[in-house]
């Protein structure tokens, strides 16, 4: 999805810290002085995709460790039933 600068509606390069206001590259300059103070949209799309990555890994290792402690449980009771069965 292509944000759209706020001012002439071209696709927008920067966007002011927690708010929705896009510029394009033409838009920032004329209207920031250091366009070092706006983020620029590919590194907050790039730092959103490392967050998501990161929660998808640990969801990941948590359904791993809920399978291997529901295997091990599992096991423990194949193990009671045969000392019950004896």
């Amino acid at each position: 999805m292509t944000k759209k600068c706020i001012v002439c509606s071209a696709e927008a390069r920067y966007k002011i810290k927690d708010t929705s206001d896009f510029y394009c590259q033409e838009c920032a300059q004329e209207n920031f002085s250091d366009l070092d103070m706006l983020l620029k949209i590919e590194e907050e799309v790039q730092r959103l995709k490392d967050y998501l990555n990161q929660r998808l890994i640990k969801m990941e290792e948590r359904k791993a460790d809920r399978h291997h402690y529901k295997n091990n449980d599992d096991q423990t009771e194949d193990k009671n039933e045969g000392k019950n069965n004896e």
